[in-house]
This record gives structure tokens, C-alpha cells and sequence, in this order.
């Protein structure tokens, strides 16, 4: 029986690796917000490294009565409503807030690894919009 179960194992494991890809390095990307939305191409994925501020700060604080805004027109993310002040991006129409909140904790944390055909949009509201971000793209090496 035990000479039976290692080869079972050794085979199960083997299919297992094999059907995991490898990430080959392709380029980085720097992207602003004036760009389009970006789309990560079929057999690639992105890593976002940064979410590039103004410069003025970092550290956002919460609104005592939110807002409805549409920060995304271009990628047809429908207003809503923000409590949170931070910088923001939209993978998918799902808008995330970058940045620390004034109670110390972060936001969202880097790096974000985005799947190919995801679509990443930045916004624009000056007052509330990351001004780009770094990804870098690799291929997914069978």
C-alpha cells in the first residue's frame, strides 16, 4: 500500500506544478490620470506598485457627511457616494481609495496584482484623484 501511495502523490503533485504559469518580467508602465482607461492585455498581468499623489499629502481624513460624485465618467463607474477622502483608481468599475486615513490606518495596500482583461481607470477630480500610478507587466509563461 505505501509503495502505491507516494507515486499517487508524486503524480497529483507533478500535475499541480505544471499547471501553475511563470511570470516573465515585460516592461513597467507609468500611467496618468490623463490617460485612458488602460486594459491589461490576454496572457498578462499587472502588479501596481504606487498611486502617485499631488505631493500635498497623504494622510486623508473622514467626512463628516459624504458626497455623491462621479470620478469616473470615462469608465462608466456611476456616482457614488464617498465618505473617505484619499486618492482613488477604479479596477473594474470598483473604485478603491489609496492613501493612510487620519485614524492611522491604510486605505488600500500596494501592490495590487491585476488580472489580464481588467480595466483601470483613474479618475478626475483633482482634489480626490491619484495623478497615475506605476504597474509593472508581466507575461504569464506557460
Amino acid at each position: 500500500m505505501k509503495h502505491l501511495v507516494f507515486p499517487l502523490f508524486l503524480m497529483i503533485s507533478v500535475g499541480f506544478y505544471k499547471a501553475q504559469g511563470n511570470l516573465q518580467f515585460n516592461q513597467v508602465k507609468i500611467i496618468s490620470n490623463t490617460d485612458p482607461p488602460q486594459t491589461v492585455p490576454t496572457g498578462k498581468v499587472w502588479k501596481i506598485e504606487s498611486v502617485f499623489t499631488a505631493g500635498d499629502q497623504d494622510v486623508y481624513g473622514v467626512q463628516t457627511s459624504g458626497t455623491t460624485l462621479s470620478l469616473f465618467p470615462a469608465c462608466g463607474v456611476p456616482s457614488f457616494y464617498y465618505l473617505y477622502s484619499g486618492r482613488y483608481l477604479a479596477i473594474n468599475s470598483i473604485p478603491i481609495s489609496f492613501g493612510i486615513h487620519s485614524a492611522g490606518e491604510t486605505m488600500t495596500s500596494l501592490p495590487i496584482w491585476v488580472p489580464a482583461g481588467s480595466t483601470i481607470c483613474t479618475c478626475t477630480n483633482n482634489a480626490l484623484c491619484a495623478r497615475g500610478y506605476s504597474a509593472i507587466e508581466f507575461n504569464i509563461i506557460p
